[in-house]
């Protein structure tokens, strides 16, 4: 989702954190998940983003376009439409590389993704 600013959007996305097996194939066996979340949680907002409370094994984060696209290395479109969809550029979908996370904090995610707003003509079944 994003805001109307055209020159410097504000975008949010959501983080699915790691699960306990995914955390302990990374090196990092007997951290509990909520560890994991809030150390996560405080590494996100110290690069700046707006992070928002967990919902089971999620939250959220927003931030300017031009914070995503440094953190995460990728450059992002954004349909100017009504619904402000947010994409990766070159037709990479709505999940951000992990590539550019930082290695300690790397481990405790499964992905980031944006997620396009409902249809709600779709949800009525028209």
């Amino acid at each position: 989702m994003a805001t109307l600013d055209q020159a410097d959007p504000t975008v949010s996305a959501v983080v699915e954190i790691a699960s306990d097996d995914e955390r302990e194939a990374a090196g990092m066996p007997g951290m509990h998940a909520n560890q994991a979340t809030s150390q996560l949680k405080a590494t996100l907002t110290k690069a700046g983003f707006e992070v928002h409370a967990p919902f089971n094994t999620t939250f959220s984060i927003g931030g300017k376009k031009s914070l995503f696209e440094e953190y995460f290395a990728q450059k992002l479109e954004i349909d100017e439409g009504l619904l402000g969809v947010v994409t990766i550029a070159g037709g990479g979908g709505q999940e951000l590389s992990l590539d550019a996370v930082p290695d300690d904090v790397k481990v405790f995610v499964r992905r980031v993704t944006f997620v396009s707003p409902p249809s709600f003509h779709e949800l009525v079944g028209g």
